[in-house]
């Protein structure tokens, strides 16, 4: 019979799409789920980007407050820094490129 070999061959076709689309389906899942894992991981190193950020703003802060003490320790006992700080305040931006002090020795 002709109709009947025509509808398992027809069948089988059904048979093979729908495998097919199942595979395709789990594999979505487990896309979906990799990528809420990787968008959870993204979140928390864009929050740990921002703490450090923040942390590094307050060092160099901390860092010119302690400088400028140094600094003026320095004017006011008349005790000249070594070359290599006063290269490092200057490229900080922490000292005027050209000390117009006494104590300030480059």
């Amino acid at each position: 019979m002709p109709g009947t070999e025509n509808n398992r061959d027809c069948q089988h076709h059904i048979d093979r799409l729908t495998t097919e689309l199942r595979s395709q389906s789990t594999e979505l899942e487990r896309l979906h789920a990799i990528y809420d894992e990787l968008d959870a991981r993204n979140g928390l190193l864009h929050n740990e980007v921002l703490r450090l950020k923040r942390a590094q703003r307050t060092n160099v802060q901390d860092l010119a407050h302690v400088a400028a003490a140094l600094v003026h320790v320095s004017k006011v006992k008349g005790v000249a820094l070594d070359p290599t700080t006063v290269g490092i305040l200057r490229r900080r931006g922490w000292l005027p490129n050209k000390s117009r002090t006494g104590a300030l020795r480059a």
